[in-house]
């Protein structure tokens, strides 16, 4: 029977990028930690990581076995976590999500917070980020994501939760001193709220005509924040592109409108990602069915 605790360590210095770092996060000594992992390439009878005074370097077949690891010790810790929450016969456990910035604002957060008040033995790591992470290697039990293009090949399991829209919205206010725009050359003169870009500008297709159409517009406020670009819009600063479900409230009570609605921004698929469902922490499934039921209801009410 082999050692877990060797397989713990070797995933420690992996990650560490080195003995020194991993020893201390361990609180054992580097050379107790350097001797297990010797012992473990003996007993293996292959080189897992190369030993230099001046570079650290995993082998090829160093870094199969760390990522062979790594599922190992997670079917550890979700076994445990499986047993411990029939017994209590509740719900239990940390869930790590990732999810981009601007949906972790509206409605993820919310749909988490809700899940935990129900769930009072559910701790979740919530990582709101537009960097798209290795659900596999960054140990996420689920990821939320957005695409714009077609699916690539994939080993994760991959559903659908809502259309990523994007809606042309402005105040009411904006328009209290000029009119209304009529076509879409004039978005080019009127006040704007844009990423921060070098060059911005929109693309349009008609939604029932073979029509594309790109308008090119300097914004008076730049930013990477939706809720920042969004905040700007109701307090009528300029013209948005922002996504529906991020305005679904405000277009509904009339604080924001949509402007050209027979033209279609770029559209995307909001979905989530996991592992698989095989061995899945019930907290985890729980979760999972409670972002699909979520999101669902937004359709609904949309």
């Amino acid at each position: 029977m082999q050692n877990l605790n060797d397989y713990y360590y070797f995933v420690q210095v992996v990650k560490f990028q080195g003995y020194t770092k991993a020893s201390e996060a361990l609180g054992i000594t580097k050379s107790k930690l350097s001797r297990r992992i010797s012992e473990l390439e003996t007993r293996l009878g292959v080189r897992l990581i190369q030993r230099n005074t001046r570079k650290f370097t995993v082998t090829e077949i160093g870094q199969q076995f760390y990522l062979h690891c790594l599922k190992i010790l997670d079917e550890v810790t979700e076994t445990e976590n499986f047993v411990y929450s029939t017994l209590n016969d509740q719900l239990c456990g940390m869930i790590k999500i990732s999810c981009p910035v601007a949906l972790v604002e509206m409605p993820v957060a919310k749909m988490v917070t809700d899940f935990m008040q129900q769930y009072a033995d559910v701790s979740v790591h919530l990582m709101a980020t537009n960097h798209r992470v290795d659900v596999i290697e960054e140990g996420v039990d689920l990821a939320i994501r957005v695409r714009n293009t077609p699916l690539l090949d994939s080993d994760l399991i991959v559903r659908d939760l809502d259309a990523w829209n994007h809606v042309l919205v402005a105040s009411p206010k904006l328009f209290t001193s000029r009119d209304v725009p009529t076509e879409l050359e004039q978005l080019s003169t009127l006040p704007c709220i844009g990423f921060d870009r070098p060059k911005l500008f929109w693309d349009f297709r008609h939604r029932e005509k073979s029509e594309v159409q790109q308008v090119v517009f300097n914004p008076r406020l730049r930013t990477d924040s939706f809720s920042a670009m969004k905040s700007a819009a109701l307090s009528g600063v300029g013209i948005a592109s922002l996504p529906t479900v991020f305005v679904r409230d405000e277009l509904k009570s009339g604080e924001l409108v949509e402007l050209f609605p027979q033209w279609q921004l770029p559209q995307g698929v909001i979905h989530i990602a996991y592992a698989s469902r095989q061995g899945m922490l019930p907290a985890v499934r729980a979760l999972l069915d409670h972002f699909i039921a979520g999101f669902k209801a937004l359709e609904i009410g949309q």
